[in-house]
């Protein structure tokens, strides 16, 4: 398998990330930022790098529960990494390239990718939902972002709505079907909606939703002790919300990552919050390096053990 193409995409987001943090340095006054950073509460360090991991923990677990709820049996290793895999390529617009996923278990246990992009599709559709949950009980607090959370609800619930009618669906695929480059493919389109259908019944929604929230809210701690590791206190409902609301700001945008949209939410709502602007950029950085590139960095070496194992089996054949 040629990874080529995915490490290209990798090393060119690096690479705005890094001009990201760059750009947020020559924000603050460089000095002052240091001084944040020399007088850090590094105990705190541990807890902060921890809560993104605990994130994926609780997200494999509905891997797992997706996959074995459209009956698709894969090694427990190549589950586990496959899952793994999938996180350095939340560096994609839109998480796309987590269909990385879908191509490795076609690759690995023989699985139509018809079959399984759904899962992925389903996993970004409930992280949206439980990230808005939790966005939605700080913006009642705040008063920020009513309107922004109030459409992207509507939009996810009118989905929800349109995938469980599944005459009103097949209406609009027999439709597709008669268009000439799409009719090949409609075998491959049917199989798909049968497995969001699956997925987005209530009880599999529930259960992914109250797994989503729980595991958000680990991230969403990230800033809390953050601040506190600077010496100050600040609200954890606040927290939440700020890393909630701006993970939603960042895959409206569809950049990478959501890469300078994200930035910028946590950096306004932390300042809008009177955290003053040298704690405000610090804070950013820590945040998007413990809930994005930490995970790419673990990410990439989940995909690197993949390979190796796609390799050792082409040898073996």
């Amino acid at each position: 398998m040629d990874f080529r193409h995915f490490k290209k995409k990798l090393f060119l987001s690096l690479i705005v990330g890094m001009m990201v943090f760059a750009g947020l340095s020559m924000y603050s006054d460089f000095n002052h930022l240091i001084g944040v950073f020399v007088h850090f509460n590094y105990r705190y360090l541990p807890v902060i790098l921890l809560l993104a991991p605990m994130n994926y923990v609780l997200r494999y677990i509905k891997w797992t529960y997706y996959l074995n709820l459209i009956d698709a049996r894969v090694p427990s290793k190549d589950r586990f990494l496959i899952f793994i895999s999938g996180l350095c390529m939340t560096v994609t617009p839109g998480k796309i390239g987590e269909l990385l996923k879908s191509y490795l278990l076609k690759e690995r246990a023989g699985i139509p990718i018809s079959s399984t992009a759904p899962l992925v599709m389903g996993e970004r559709f409930t992280d949206g939902i439980s990230m808005l949950l939790l966005a939605g009980i700080g913006a009642l607090s705040y008063d920020y972002g009513r309107k922004v959370l109030g459409i992207v609800l509507l939009a996810m619930v009118a989905f929800i709505v349109f995938v469980q009618s599944p005459p009103l669906v097949h209406s609009v695929l027999n439709l597709l079907k008669r268009i000439k480059g799409i009719a090949p493919f409609g075998a491959a389109i049917e199989n798909f909606y049968e497995k969001i259908y699956m997925l987005l019944r209530w009880r599999p929604l529930l259960f992914a939703m109250v797994i989503g929230v729980v595991s958000w809210f680990f991230e969403g701690l990230v800033i809390y002790f953050t601040v506190k590791a600077m010496g100050m206190d600040f609200p954890l409902l606040a927290s939440i919300f700020t890393v909630s609301f701006s993970s939603i700001i960042g895959a409206l945008s569809m950049m990478p990552g959501g890469l300078f949209a994200a930035e910028g939410s946590i950096l306004g709502l932390l300042m809008m919050m009177k955290l003053p602007r040298e704690m405000a950029v610090a804070a950013t950085m820590i945040t998007r390096f413990s809930t994005l590139w930490l995970g790419v960095l673990i990410g990439i070496l989940g995909l690197l053990a993949v390979q190796g194992t796609l390799w050792k089996a082409e040898e073996i054949r």
